[in-house]
């Protein structure tokens, strides 16, 4: 399988259209259709990167279907889940990156809560 085609299948299993992964990923739309359609070439890996959170796909997986890496390469960077968040918030309006903020103070508390908890059980 192609990349475009490859791009394609993920997009229409994410259930998305090219308008929302642009939205998401900060990628122009109609670049993304030309991918899609295999009119515009493989996208660089600075492109790829940002697709890849909004997908949920990993971004060595995405560097080797675009044929960046070869399957028994191990990569010299690290794609954990702290880029993937970044990716996703640089998505987010301003408005939401502002619930964002709010949910993880209200996480750190809770967070901060759970850890006086268990000092407390544990001096039991």
């Amino acid at each position: 399988m192609d990349f475009s085609a490859y791009l394609k299948n993920i997009i229409k299993m994410r259930g998305y259209s090219c308008r929302k992964l642009g939205s998401l990923s900060g990628v122009n739309h109609t670049y993304i259709s030309k991918i899609c359609r295999g009119t515009s070439g493989v996208p660089s890996p600075e492109i790829l990167r940002k697709l890849a959170g909004p997908l949920c796909i990993p971004y060595e997986d995405l560097l080797k279907e675009a044929g960046y890496l070869l399957a028994e390469n191990k990569p010299s960077y690290s794609a954990g889940t702290a880029e993937d968040i970044l990716v996703r918030v640089a998505g987010l309006t301003a408005e939401g990156k502002d619930r964002l903020s709010h949910f993880i103070d209200y996480l750190e508390f809770w967070e901060k809560q759970q850890r006086k908890i268990r000092r407390n059980n544990n001096k039991k």
